[in-house]
C-alpha cells in the first residue's frame, strides 16, 4: 500500500513513500521559515547598521537624535519629558522616543519649537514612510 499508513499491533506505521513525502514536506517548510529568518536578520542588520533602532516596528529616537533634528538644547527635552509634555522609554538607562510620540509633542507645542526644524522633522518622516499608520 503505496502512501497509506497500516495498522500493526495497535500502533500506526507509515509505509517508505508516505513517510518519504512527509519528510519532503517538512524540509520544504523548514526552508521556508530559513528565508524568512535570514530576511528578517538582514533587515535588522541593516536598520543596526544605519543606527536606527526600531521597537515594535515604531522608529525610535535618541534624545541626541532629537538635539540634532529638532535643533533644541538638552535641557528642554529633559523638562518637557518631566512635565510630561514629551514621553519617552528607558532602554538600558538611556532615554529613546518614540516617532508617534515625538509628532505628537510637535503637533501640540508648535508654538515652543522654530516651525522650520519641526516642519523639517515631520516631513522628512513622512517622506521616509516611518509614521505609523494607527498613530
Amino acid at each position: 500500500m503505496e502512501g497509506q499508513m497500516n495498522q500493526q499491533e495497535g500502533k500506526e506505521i507509515l509505509d517508505k513513500d508516505c513517510f518519504m513525502e512527509c519528510i519532503r514536506s517538512i524540509v520544504k517548510k523548514m526552508n521556508q521559515q530559513e528565508q524568512m529568518i535570514k530576511l528578517l536578520v538582514d533587515d535588522l542588520n541593516m536598520r543596526h547598521h544605519e543606527g536606527v533602532l526600531y521597537l515594535r516596528g515604531e522608529r525610535m529616537y535618541s534624545t541626541q537624535e532629537l538635539i540634532d533634528r529638532l535643533h533644541i538644547c538638552r535641557r528642554s527635552i529633559t523638562n518637557y519629558r518631566k512635565d510630561g509634555e514629551l514621553q519617552y522609554i528607558l532602554l538600558r538607562n538611556k532615554a529613546y522616543h518614540r516617532e508617534s510620540d515625538v509628532i505628537r509633542f510637535i503637533q501640540e507645542n508648535s508654538d515652543k519649537l522654530d516651525k522650520r526644524w519641526a516642519e523639517e522633522f515631520l516631513t522628512e518622516t513622512m517622506r521616509n514612510g516611518d509614521i505609523l499608520a494607527n498613530r
